[in-house]
C-alpha cells in the first residue's frame, strides 16, 4: 500500500476525513468512544444561556389569482373560453367536489 492510501485511510477511521467503508467506520466509532465531552457540554442547554426559545412560524399567504388566469389564457393559445366548455368545466368542478366530499364522507 503506498503512502498516500494509508494516510488517507487513517485520517477517515481516525475521524478527520469522512469515513467511506465500514471499517472505516468501525474503527472511528470504537474510538469515538473514548472521547469525552467536558462537563459543561454534557447538556447542551449552553448552547441557548439556559434560555428556551420558541420559534413562531408565519404563513405569507400570496394572491396569484392573476397569474393563474395568464397561465390559463397560455394554455388556450389566447383564445376565450366557449360557454359549453365553461358550462361542462363547471359540472366538472362539482362533480368532483361531490366525489371528493363523499370520499371524506365514507
Amino acid at each position: 500500500m503506498d503512502f498516500e492510501k494509508y494516510l488517507n485511510n487513517a485520517l477517515k477511521q481516525y475521524g478527520y476525513l469522512f469515513p467511506e467503508t465500514d471499517s472505516q467506520i468501525a474503527v472511528l466509532e470504537k474510538n469515538l468512544e473514548n472521547i469525552h465531552l467536558p462537563e459543561e457540554f454534557e447538556i447542551p442547554d449552553f448552547v441557548f444561556d439556559g434560555k428556551r426559545r420558541k420559534h413562531e412560524s408565519t404563513i405569507i399567504s400570496i394572491n396569484n389569482s392573476e397569474g393563474e388566469k395568464n397561465w390559463a389564457i397560455a394554455a388556450r393559445d389566447g383564445k376565450d373560453i366557449s360557454d359549453d366548455i365553461k358550462l361542462k368545466m363547471k359540472s366538472d368542478k362539482e362533480d368532483a367536489r361531490k366525489k371528493q366530499n363523499g370520499d371524506r364522507q365514507s
